[in-house]
């Protein structure tokens, strides 16, 4: 699977916006991370990575993470890593893909 693939002219477009998916803001992120560290993993996709996060690339949904992996996406707007969770979802069912909402720099 090529991740750059799945994106297009509407990856940061708020049309279509499936309201389903799970969106946390980061002070959720980080209560989730206390309770949970060892089934999350922090997503960067805007290439300027925090020390504790592992970069958006292929190789990172290979199968190498167990079953019910919760894999949380943020970039700058929450949009692109919004329009990425949609497009894992349905067809990664044995993750769970969640939407770090309202940007890097509300940390």
């Amino acid at each position: 699977m090529w991740i750059n693939d799945m994106y297009d002219a509407n990856a940061c477009s708020i049309f279509g916006r499936w309201n389903w998916l799970e969106s946390w803001t980061w002070k959720e992120y980080k209560q989730k991370k206390d309770e949970l560290w060892d089934k999350i993993v922090l997503v960067d996709m805007i290439w300027h990575p925090l020390e504790w996060s592992i970069e958006a690339s292929d190789e990172l949904f290979d199968w190498r993470y167990p079953k019910w992996t919760i894999f949380a996406l943020y970039c700058h707007s929450w949009w692109s890593s919004w329009y990425l969770q949609k497009q894992l979802t349905p067809i990664m069912p044995q993750y769970v893909f969640i939407n770090i909402k309202w940007w890097i720099l509300a940390l």
